[in-house]
């Protein structure tokens, strides 16, 4: 009885709305709109974490006490190769892959390692945005490594601050209105920061990357993952109608009676 009742509440409560995923063509507006330098900042943190699939938690400062942490300078690995390049050497932007160590997360699993490769596009790339980062963060004073990647320090200014969620959501929900509701499907309304990280599944998904590299990728523990894929994306489907006209007829095989 009791089982029913809170089954009958749960129906009548109103639909969770989910966040919409982000494609990346969102981050590029956002890049190619960024004037100021925190704005850059903020741009090169969004494509960091779209790249890695991070939890917004991971890259920028939120509200309430989490167990997940930012990722600090020294969870930041770089190679060329098969060779570690220090974070002050001159050649860092030759990089062709960087490491990120993710401390603590969510499901309690520490000490991660996740790795990105230099992508062919001019910014849209892993490598060269935590370059970008890294060598913003040192030429800061007071910087350890275990400054997190969200430390910002404005000109003419000596005080470390930490950019935090409500910022990097103001100009995302901006370059979301800029393109608009009918090149999105959705306005800035329905996004938040986990829309990166939905997003990220999403067109990890549609680019055919197998499930377990998704779940590796993102430190999915499980298929909660698939909470992310969106099936209102237009391309989600794209080509699942013809092939299940491919194999137009197939056989049944009869079950055998049990052998006595």
């Amino acid at each position: 009885l009791l089982q029913r009742q809170l089954r009958g509440y749960t129906n009548e409560d109103p639909s969770e709305v989910p966040q919409q995923a982000l494609c990346s063509d969102v981050l590029e507006k956002l890049y190619n709109l960024s004037t100021s330098p925190l704005d850059k900042c903020i741009a090169s943190l969004l494509i960091t974490g779209y790249s890695f699939a991070m939890r917004s938690c991971e890259y920028c400062s939120v509200h309430g006490t989490r167990r997940t942490k930012v990722v600090r300078l020294k969870g930041i690995r770089f190679f060329i190769g098969k060779r570690l390049v220090p974070h002050n050497s001159p050649i860092l932007h030759r990089a062709t892959s960087v490491t990120l160590t993710f401390e603590y997360q969510k499901n309690d699993s520490r000490n991660e390692t996740v790795t990105a490769h230099k992508t062919y596009h001019a910014f849209m790339c892993p490598v060269i945005q935590l370059v970008v980062i890294v060598r913003r963060l040192i030429a800061m004073p007071h910087v350890t490594e275990d400054t997190p990647i969200n430390a910002y320090m404005e000109l003419g200014s000596t005080t470390i601050q930490h950019i935090k969620s409500e910022t990097i959501l103001k100009k995302l929900r901006l370059a979301v209105a800029i393109m608009g509701k009918d090149e999105l499907g959705f306005g800035p309304e329905e996004v938040r920061l986990h829309s990166l990280r939905s997003g990220a599944a999403m067109s990890m998904y549609l680019q055919g990357i197998p499930v377990y590299v998704i779940m590796l990728l993102g430190r999915w523990s499980s298929d909660a993952f698939l909470r992310y894929i969106r099936r209102n994306v237009q391309e989600f489907s794209m080509g699942v109608s013809q092939k299940m006209i491919a194999s137009s007829l197939y056989f049944t095989v009869p079950f055998e009676r049990r052998l006595q």
